[in-house]
């Protein structure tokens, strides 16, 4: 009698344990590939740069010439999807008006690589006029990733 009642309890208890530790353990699983694909990033990062103006050409060969043209900034704002939980590193390029524009202002967009299965893609995803930093503020689908020590992370 008393192996029923456990054989009905057990596996209510790990359901519960299921629900309750389902998403600090995917944050956790989660942040363990965080350095490694950072690291992979700047290691394949001239290369992606190239699939990405690559990928752009493929669709609209003035586009890719454009972006071929365009000056990358250094800097790189991590983030992550909220819908898909990839990791994703965003880069700002600038590109230099053209000299028919009436107003000489520098253009701004934003190259969007994002990280899956162990590997980096560069398929060409940007964000139009506007920055990094802009896109992770403003857009409510990326999530920041902050990197606090190379040894210590934490997601925000």
């Amino acid at each position: 009698m008393i192996w029923l009642i456990w054989a009905g309890l057990l596996p209510l208890c790990l359901a519960a344990a299921y629900f309750l530790l389902q998403r600090p353990i995917r944050l956790f699983v989660e942040d363990l590939h965080v350095d490694q694909a950072r690291d992979a990033f700047r290691r394949q990062r001239e290369r992606l740069e190239a699939r990405f103006v690559t990928a752009l050409g493929r669709n609209d060969p003035a586009e890719g010439v454009r972006w071929g043209d365009a000056t990358w900034h250094d800097e790189i704002v991590w983030a992550r999807d909220r819908q898909t939980r990839r990791f994703l590193a965003l880069v700002c390029v600038h590109f230099e008006p053209a000299p028919y524009e009436l107003l000489a202002a520098e253009r701004h967009a934003t190259a969007v690589f994002e990280y899956a299965r162990g590997r980096w893609i560069a398929d060409g995803k940007r964000l139009d006029e506007i920055r990094p930093d802009e896109a992770v503020g403003r857009n409510r689908r990326y999530e920041p990733v902050a990197i606090i020590s190379p040894n210590v992370r934490r997601v925000s």
